[in-house]
């Protein structure tokens, strides 16, 4: 055998000399697993292929059945060639007589049998699993998230000249996966150029510790494909892909959160205990295009999900040269030393002055940051937000947000309810057909919340996207939901309104709360419209 091994060195293998006795040669080989089948290269050529590489390799897999990781891609005149380490490979070759159809073209082949070993091509004797194992294992950290974010163009393939054509192919390295999927909690897929969720390379990880997956600016084209992810996952990135053009950010978060229950976190931004992280839009003075829209929803949940969280990478809203002035309007009893410090208190003319006179506005970046690092740790209620677009233009978007937050207890201040404006003036500028909006001016006024604010507040509704709850409602909508519940109940209209207030709005809640009452007979027959028996039961 080894006699044979030395005879077919860089042996040119065509239809002609194709024997029987190579076959039985290769055959053997990838039998024993030789030092043939693992370190000998051999040069497949290609009769004028004329589309990519990346082409030719999709279509020589799938024609011959085979899996391989081309090696040295190149083309002259017209012969196209790369090494391959595959002896699977050659042998498919040479059973379908060197040639392969494309486009009603029957393109002819010919190999260049054990051409160079991985030592001439690599400068080491190490095999394609190897250095596959190396890269992946290296993006692996101690976070357990692998990263294969544009793992195709690693620097390591690039430099050894591997066409790692495909992500998919990953999913061949069966024993290097297996071990991956067991530990890793974070999948990163971004940037790979994939136009379905790869399942071939998921199923080695869903049934390990996995959480998150990242898929962002890839090329998927719509949120059915999705579904075939784990209900697990708890954190995605899809954004970046075609699913997510033509929706607004409210119905592109509703349609992933019914698909995924566990889900906290959407493209970064996190998603609260009782609902979606979005603002519930009240207004705005001048009625905004999409465009604007979707910009303004994006900056909101992305500047208070780091507001609320840490502070430190909101730096990145501000523009170097920002200017901002924070304002109260606290009684004395109302201030705590932070705010007392670092605003003027439009209710204590005295402060005000002392601080207009010592200039105590903030300006430049770091400075802003640093004040509003040391206020205390927040949340916000976004479905409290009133969002006004008073102007957007190609230089300038001016943006007026109204809201309610919930500052933290400490040791020294009780946790309280406070209402806010932020006025936010933004300069737009363009680099390289990419527009950035910064945000050169800001006017932020923090003022206690009044006990009915304060009691409307953070009353989101929870993840359940079918419960009938109403937020702060107004009049119209206050009637319109009593109505329903009087049609259903029977009931007058001030024991309907009543029940509805005591449970929040929450139409099902009262009405399971109603028909309990109803069955054990605690509503007096005088609530009621007639005396005829209302419904004994409510689904």
């Amino acid at each position: 055998m080894n006699q044979l091994g030395t005879y077919y060195k860089q042996y040119l293998l065509n239809r002609v000399s194709a024997t029987q006795t190579l076959v039985e040669y290769i055959e053997n080989c990838l039998v024993t697993e030789n030092e043939v089948s693992e370190h000998s290269y051999h040069k497949i050529m290609i009769y004028r292929w004329t589309e990519s590489e990346v082409k030719l390799f999709e279509v020589l897999s799938e024609y011959f059945a085979v899996t391989f990781v081309p090696v040295q891609f190149e083309t002259q005149n017209i012969v196209s060639t790369f090494y391959t380490s595959s002896l699977s490979f050659v042998l498919k070759i040479i059973k379908l007589d060197f040639m392969f159809p494309h486009a009603r073209t029957m393109h002819n082949m010919d190999i260049l049998f054990n051409d160079k070993t991985s030592q001439n091509l690599f400068k080491q004797k190490i095999t394609i699993d190897n250095i596959v194992s190396s890269v992946v294992s290296s993006r692996f950290n101690e976070m357990l998230e692998l990263n294969l974010s544009n793992f195709c163009n690693d620097p390591k393939f690039m430099e050894m000249k591997i066409y790692f054509y495909h992500l998919t192919l990953l999913s061949h390295f069966k024993i290097l996966m297996i071990r991956m999927g067991r530990d890793t909690r974070i999948l990163n897929l971004n940037n790979n150029n994939l136009s379905q969720v790869p399942l071939n390379i998921l199923n080695f990880f869903i049934k390990g510790e996995l959480i998150g997956i990242n898929l962002s600016n890839n090329n998927i084209p719509s949120l059915t494909e999705l579904q075939r992810i784990s209900s697990k996952i708890e954190k995605l990135w899809v954004e970046g892909n075609p699913l997510c053009e033509g929706l607004d950010s409210i119905t592109y978060i509703k349609q992933i959160v019914q698909k995924f229950p566990r889900l906290t976190e959407l493209d970064g931004i996190k998603l609260n205990n009782h609902g979606l992280m979005m603002p519930f839009y009240r207004n705005y003075l001048a009625v905004p295009d999409k465009k604007t829209k979707m910009l303004v929803e994006k900056f909101v949940s992305l500047y208070f999900t780091h507001y609320d969280s840490s502070r430190r990478r909101i730096d990145m809203f501000y523009d170097p040269m920002a200017q901002m002035m924070l304002s109260t309007s606290f009684l004395e009893s109302e201030e705590n030393v932070v705010y007392a410090v670092h605003s003027r208190n439009m209710l204590n003319p005295e402060k005000r002055q002392l601080i207009l006179n010592n200039k105590r506005w903030y300006a430049k970046r770091a400075a802003i940051v640093s004040v509003l690092m040391q206020l205390p740790k927040s949340s916000h209620d976004l479905s409290s937000f009133n969002i006004d677009v008073l102007q957007h233009d190609h230089n300038c978007l001016i943006l007026i947000i109204d809201g309610v937050f919930k500052e933290e207890a400490t040791k020294v201040t009780p946790e309280r309810i406070l209402q806010f404006r932020r006025t936010f003036i933004f300069h737009i500028h363009t680099v390289h057909k990419k527009t950035f909006y910064n945000i050169v001016h800001e006017m932020f006024t923090v003022s206690l919340a009044s006990p009915e604010i304060a009691k409307n507040s953070f009353k989101n509704p929870v993840r359940n996207l079918n419960q009938l709850t109403l937020i702060n409602p107004e009049q119209e909508e206050k009637d319109i939901i009593c109505t329903a519940f009087m049609y259903y109940t029977q009931l007058k209209r001030a024991e309907a309104e009543t029940r509805l207030l005591s449970h929040d709005w929450d139409l099902r809640v009262a009405l399971k709360t109603f028909a309990k009452d109803c069955k054990n007979d605690k509503i007096h027959p005088d609530k009621f419209e007639n005396t005829e028996q209302p419904i004994d039961e409510i689904d």
